[in-house]
């Protein structure tokens, strides 16, 4: 029916009985509506034609179930805003800023929402949802759109109600629960996320961000078997999609099967997905499973790809985890790559951090006058740091100059953290000396503030060398 038909047939109509016009599609409107970056988590939905020109539609009319018009609205609505609306909807806002009135029809404030919905103007369209739906609460499309406006804008959890609402006055469907169950995803709630994008999926089998999104809500959720059985599906058929890679990887990751998720990551990275977070999680794969030459080309490859070095604490970490096993060659293969791609850029604690590394691996080469110059260099940098004092501490300890020694113990015991290990350095120092009571006593308080059963080992043998001691002088 035509709109002309329909202004006619609501013309004969008694005042009493709900009428408006065919809000019809503007035809010279723009295809897209509100769309949003590509790199927008909702851009593959949000952007696709089909997702338009159904929000386009949404300019219609169901008379059965929304607020109607009184005859002066509708010939307002016919003879002044419809024709401009029809040509260009931005031209038609101040003909309905006009006609919005707080004793109007709820379609003036729905359709001006539209209308601004559709422009990008988000803030004010949300505004004029809230107004219908106020006027007229079992305004089902307010409602929706409300809703979409919500999750566009990214409010995410003031989305839920309005999707919610749309869903109880009968308005479900494939967009609908799909984008609740985004929000719910975005608000922290994966499980309300995952029964809604299973419901969205019962209108919409094949979408392929829907099924995504599910797999994304289970693995929030620790359902690791539902999603592990959905995206062997999704990978036999899409075998070259990386994302799904990379989720089958965190779900491996996080179920312990560390050679299942290296594999994973193998494929994503020979797919050219791998990111430099993918490829350092995969480093450290390798050297849980001591695969040292493994996790070191995975490490520097994260440094050189996109975003690798940005956040230099990961790469000085890995470092750190390299030197702990002692794989000395390539720690120091890594540091010099670091050191490389960050140039003279690396400043306080991150500069720090990188000489102290340097220091350990000087110590673990016997280069001690080269590590005793930087950890003195650090010191004077800042007299503070508890970790470099320490290390100057042991390596003077092992050199025999105890005065040295003591005095950085000392100086390290009184900086928050690093007290217990200070302790226990001056008491394996005094142990040395065979000063067995006066080591014990420091290694009580090291355990009174930190602690540790190997410690506790140690006390115990100290406590029988002291005891042994007192007996032969007895």
């Amino acid at each position: 029916m035509t709109c002309a038909l329909c202004l006619q047939a609501a013309g004969k109509r008694n005042k009493n009985e709900t009428g408006t016009p065919d809000l019809a599609t503007p035809s010279n409107a723009s295809t897209r509506f509100a769309p949003v970056a590509a790199d927008h988590p909702l851009a593959e939905i949000w952007n696709d034609p089909d997702f338009t020109r159904r929000l386009l539609g949404t300019y219609g009319f169901n008379s059965a179930r929304e607020p109607s018009l009184n005859l002066e609205e509708q010939t307002l609505l016919r003879e002044q805003i419809l024709p401009v609306l029809r040509m260009d909807p931005t031209n038609a806002i101040p003909l309905l800023e006009a006609a919005v009135k707080p004793d109007a029809s709820a379609v003036f404030d729905y359709t001006l929402g539209n209308v601004l919905f559709q422009s990008g103007d988000t803030t004010n369209a949300i505004r004029n949802f809230e107004a219908a739906v106020s006027k007229f609460p079992d305004y089902e499309r307010a409602w929706k759109n409300l809703g979409f406006a919500q999750v566009r804008d990214g409010h995410y959890a003031e989305s839920i109600k309005p999707l919610a609402r749309t869903v109880e006055l009968g308005g479900a469907d494939g967009e609908v629960f799909g984008l609740l169950g985004f929000a719910y995803l975005n608000s922290g709630r994966p499980v309300s996320a995952g029964a809604a994008l299973q419901q969205a999926l019962l209108f919409r089998p094949d979408d392929f961000n829907l099924q995504l999104y599910l797999l994304q809500a289970w693995v929030a959720g620790a359902q690791y078997e539902p999603a592990l059985k959905l995206l062997n599906e999704l990978l036999a058929v899409n075998p070259e999609r990386a994302n799904l890679w990379s989720l089958l990887a965190n779900i491996q990751v996080e179920r312990n099967e560390l050679p299942a998720a290296a594999v994973a990551y193998e494929t994503l990275r020979r797919l050219g997905g791998a990111t430099s977070a993918n490829l350092m999680l995969l480093g450290d794969i390798y050297l849980a499973q001591e695969a040292r030459e493994l996790a070191l080309g995975a490490y520097l490859e994260a440094l050189k790809s996109e975003g690798g070095g940005d956040d230099p604490s990961r790469e000085l970490r890995a470092a750190e985890l390299l030197i702990t096993q002692g794989a000395w060659d390539e720690a120091r293969a890594l540091l010099a790559a670091i050191r490389s791609a960050t140039g003279e850029t690396l400043a306080g604690e991150l500069k720090l951090k990188l000489l102290k590394l340097e220091a350990r691996l000087a110590l673990a080469a016997d280069r001690g006058d080269e590590a005793i110059a930087i950890l003195e260099k650090i010191s004077l940098e800042d007299p503070l740091d508890g970790e470099a004092l320490l290390l100057a501490a042991d390596y003077y300890a092992g050199a025999g100059e105890r005065e040295k020694a003591e005095f950085r113990y000392d100086a390290a015991s009184k900086i928050e953290g690093f007290e217990a290990d200070a302790f226990v350095g001056r008491a394996r120092l005094l142990v040395k000396q065979q000063e067995y009571r006066r080591a014990a006593e420091f290694l009580q308080k090291a355990q009174k503030i930190k602690p540790r059963d190997r410690i506790q080992r140690y006390l115990d043998q100290v406590l029988q060398l002291a005891a042994a001691g007192s007996s032969k002088e007895a």
